[in-house]
């Protein structure tokens, strides 16, 4: 796993930025001292300035390693520095990385936690080599969850009597994300930008999460299709089929002068299509950028009716007209070729 270390971050209202020994007394004074804000910490206040001076001098010395990540928050309007934020290697193999954080009680409240470990979980999956990143939290400090929550990780459950903190030995709670969601909900955003940017009009329906046609029980304004990502030893395939039509997988590939073809991976689903399993859609060929994947569509689609995509997350269907997917797919030179199936 390779990784680049610590390096200054930008948000709209916060520089994420390395510590330095003359951060001593802002971080004493503004959190580090405070019990109200270690009580759920597994260290204790400082009690002099100098030991907190002590600390950021092994700190400094630390970020020349490219597995260490430790920020101090600063607000850009002050330049005030309001907390730290940071992440260690969980678990090497599985590239797993724990976050944790900490800011000042005149801080709280403004959003400025979740902010930063939005912008952190970025860092660490688009820079560096992470593939799941968690977060543990006391159960009793509810909201520590809420922060990871707000910055896209999911609950995953409670191990009971595993912390020890300032609070003694405790519940603790457990949020995470991996990186193929992540990617899939950035891709979700970046299909709609696209869209409008391209003045494709479509029409948004937001529903409950499924993950095949045979869950829709709601009504659906388009034709219902159901689309296939497979492989071949020459190439990618993305089809796209009416809801009842089987997927002959010996016929598709001998349309396309394949031997054999297999449904493609979870890893190659994310890297290719920036998608994942349950929300697979054509839109996810506005990634596919190195033109791998040849997009074929059954002649029995009817053009004249309105038909519906999951924008990478499926809890959602974009509503198209025919002619306007058609768009799309010529704006992203990806023409589909017409097959009987």
């Amino acid at each position: 796993m390779e990784n680049i270390g610590t390096i200054q971050l930008q948000t709209n209202r916060l520089t994420l930025r390395l510590l330095t020994i003359r951060d001593a007394y802002q971080m004493f004074n503004h959190w580090g001292a405070d019990s109200k804000v270690t009580k759920f910490l597994s260290w204790k206040p400082y009690q002099t300035v100098q030991d907190v001076e002590n600390n950021l001098s092994e700190y400094q010395k630390n970020y020349i390693d490219p597995d260490y990540f430790l920020w101090g928050i600063e607000e850009k309007s002050t330049q005030q520095l309001i907390g730290t934020i940071s992440a260690s290697i969980a678990n090497k193999a599985s590239k797993t990385a724990e976050v944790g954080y900490c800011i000042g009680q005149h801080w709280w409240n403004k959003g400025y936690t979740s902010e930063s470990l939005e912008k952190v979980i970025a860092y660490l999956f688009e820079k560096n080599g992470f593939e799941r990143i968690e977060g543990l939290y006391d159960t009793k400090n509810p909201a520590s969850g809420k922060v990871m929550q707000k910055a896209g990780m999911s609950y995953e459950g409670t191990f009971h009597q595993r912390l020890v903190n300032n609070r003694g030995v405790v519940d603790e709670s457990c949020y995470a994300i991996l990186k193929r969601d992540y990617t899939s909900k950035k891709a979700e955003q970046q299909i709609s930008r696209f869209l409008n940017q391209s003045a494709i009009s479509y029409e948004l329906l937001r529903h409950k999460a499924v993950s095949t046609v045979k869950e829709i029980d709601f009504e659906l304004p388009a034709t219902q299709v159901k689309n296939l990502f497979l492989k071949g030893k020459k190439s990618f395939y993305f089809i796209i089929l009416p809801e009842g039509q089987r997927a002959p997988l010996k016929k598709i590939a001998h349309e396309v002068e394949e031997n054999h073809l297999s449904f493609a991976s979870d890893n190659e689903m994310s890297q290719i299509l920036h998608s994942t399993q349950g929300a697979v859609s054509p839109l996810g060929l506005l990634f596919d950028t190195k033109q791998q994947v040849q997009l074929m569509m059954d002649s029995q689609i009817d053009p004249r009716e309105n038909i519906g995509f999951h924008p990478n997350q499926n809890d959602k269907t974009f509503i198209f007209s025919f002619s306007d997917f058609l768009f799309f797919l010529s704006q992203i030179n990806h023409t589909p070729k017409y097959i009987d199936i």
